[in-house]
């Protein structure tokens, strides 16, 4: 790797005896391509809240040749995102950088697959390229949804306790623990309510736990919160509205309100006698 490659000699002829000092020379040849340490450099970015203009120092190629051979330029595939910003070090090699051009999104797109390729200065040159895999980290980004804004149900006013009325459907886009979520009671439910319904905290069941009664109250609405387990919780919001049906569960009662004077035997028909 010497700029300078020499090879010393020192030959003796004889008759007559002569002694010569020989330099031998030995030019480089452009004949290794610029070599990366591995295939592939990972790299992990959280998303938005990595701010543009963000730096990641990659590493560099090498090259066994010397002088214009081994004089290293790099380019990188077309990004939207990413940008390529090349500057000298102490020993007059090229850094790489990666210059993160505008914010990333999971959602959008979870993990970039670029190509860094580094050219030498050799005639004709030769290249050599890594795989550069930039995973974008997940930030709580966004809430839960329901997949519908108010459900309806009708129920027998005889519904068994334990009975399921409905399971509810949410989902998270976030990833790991930020998409985790748990369905409960809005604040504003009543605790009468909460005894005649309960709501499975993990599957978003609503089920009967007290007994129902069309004479007591015919419609109750329940407003339902689910909300995610990330850092800084976000929640979605759905109602549940009940219809109870009515059951022939009643016994007629009859009441008699009855005169207490005594009837003429000639009383015309019409005559009052009670009051049913």
């Amino acid at each position: 790797r010497n700029a300078d490659c020499i090879i010393h000699l020192e030959v003796i002829v004889e008759k007559p005896l002569r002694f010569f000092h020989v330099e031998v020379e030995i030019k480089d040849i452009n004949d290794n391509a610029p070599v990366f340490s591995a295939r592939e450099q990972i790299l992990s970015i959280a998303e938005l809240i990595t701010a543009s203009g963000t730096r990641f120092l990659l590493e560099r190629a090498s090259d066994a040749d010397i002088g214009t051979n081994a004089l290293l330029t790099y380019k990188l595939t077309p990004s939207n995102h990413f940008a390529l910003d090349l500057g000298n070090d102490e020993d007059e090699s090229k850094s790489v950088v990666l210059l993160l051009k505008v914010p990333l999104d999971r959602e959008e797109n979870p993990v970039h697959h670029l190509v860094l390729t580094a050219t030498d200065g050799g005639e004709p040159n030769l290249t050599g390229t890594v795989q550069l895999v930039i995973n974008v980290l997940d930030v709580n980004d966004n809430p839960p949804v329901f997949n519908q804004s108010v459900y309806r149900v009708k129920l027998l006013e005889n519904t068994a306790s334990g009975s399921l009325v409905i399971t509810l459907n949410a989902t998270d886009l976030d990833e790991g623990i930020n998409r985790e979520i748990s369905y409960f009671f809005h604040d504003s439910v009543t605790l009468h309510v909460t005894k005649l319904f309960s709501v499975n905290s993990d599957t978003g069941e609503i089920r009967v736990s007290g007994k129902l009664d069309y004479e007591e109250s015919k419609f109750y609405e329940l407003p339902i919160v689910v909300q995610d387990k990330g850092s800084s919780q976000l929640t979605g919001h759905c109602k549940v509205l009940i219809e109870v049906l009515d059951m022939n569960d009643n016994i007629p009662e009859l009441s008699v309100n009855s005169l207490s004077v005594p009837l003429p035997e000639d009383s015309p028909p019409g005559t009052v006698v009670a009051i049913i």
